[in-house]
């Protein structure tokens, strides 16, 4: 059953997946305890917070972590950019790296559905694998104008499409702060 929702995927989140092509999805977003760390470090939170986030003994001091790189600084699947409505226009970068977690080679193209109001760029649009486990990056592209009055959300997607018939989605979210009364 299919219901049109005015929220896209910020209604139904992230990982939405189909359970019989799970078993063997082609592409993983990968993701680390210190890649998260980063990201923490880069939202503003310190030492103490990240601790009591992660329940650890140790203190952590974000500037012996790597910065995080792009708009959100982590490797996951969904992007989105939080605008506050003073951005005179849409501008964001972001930075993923996935791993081929099937035998043999290889090849995804970048396959991009976006409202008219975004344009998206992935570089590169194709990536091409040897061998299990290899690791290939890309990086995503969002500009646009402002966001006209009344339009909330601007939802799109990026899938990556193997020659193997692996499709591997991403949700793409742009959304503008509600004013608070």
């Amino acid at each position: 059953m299919k219901i049109k929702d005015e929220y896209g995927e910020l209604s139904s989140g992230s990982g939405q997946i189909n359970p019989t092509s799970a078993v063997h999805p082609g592409l993983i977003y990968d993701i680390n305890e210190s890649s998260y760390i980063s990201f923490l470090c880069k939202e503003g939170f310190n030492s103490t917070t990240i601790g009591l986030l992660i329940r650890a003994k140790q203190k952590y001091n974000c500037s012996s972590f790597k910065p995080a790189l792009g708009s959100d600084g982590l490797n996951y699947p969904s992007m989105h950019i939080h605008l506050n409505g003073t951005e005179p226009r849409i501008s964001a970068v972001f930075y993923r790296t996935v791993t081929n977690v099937e035998s043999g080679s290889y090849e995804f193209k970048a396959k991009v559905t976006s409202p008219k109001e975004l344009s998206i760029a992935v570089i590169p649009e194709t990536l091409k694998f040897k061998s299990k486990h290899q690791k290939k990056s890309f990086k995503v592209s969002v500009k646009g104008g402002s966001m006209k009055n009344g339009s909330d959300i601007l939802s799109a997607t990026l899938e990556w499409r193997s020659n193997k018939g692996h499709n591997v989605k991403s949700p793409i979210l742009v959304f503008k702060q509600q004013p608070s009364f």
